[in-house]
């Protein structure tokens, strides 16, 4: 992988995404993963989608899947839930792997 991936964690006002977005990228260090990790609401993902390579959404706003995987999709960019267990245990290195798997896709 020759460019840094870049993934988006997305929930309604970007808090709790950002503590994920940084046990993520710690995760991805410990591995010798060249990554960004972002954290944002989903209002933004709208204007932003382009930038990234994989967005996941944490799971208190899984109402909101079908609008942000249509506007991933215009933008050729994977959606998928955080793991809900990794999300409730703030799992670096378990949800750092589901990107990487999306990626594979």
């Amino acid at each position: 992988m020759a460019e840094q991936m870049k993934v988006i964690i997305l929930c309604s006002w970007g808090a709790t995404s950002s503590q994920l977005a940084k046990k993520v990228e710690e995760a991805a260090e410990n591995r010798g993963i060249d990554i960004d990790v972002y954290a944002g609401g989903t209002g933004e993902f709208k204007d932003k989608a382009s930038q990234y390579d994989v967005a996941l959404l944490e799971p208190q706003v899984r109402h909101l899947r079908k609008e942000v995987t249509k506007v991933g999709d215009q933008h050729n960019v994977p959606v998928e839930l955080v793991d809900q267990r990794a999300f409730a245990l703030m799992d670096g290195d378990k949800v750092l792997d589901q990107a990487l798997n999306m990626l594979e896709k």
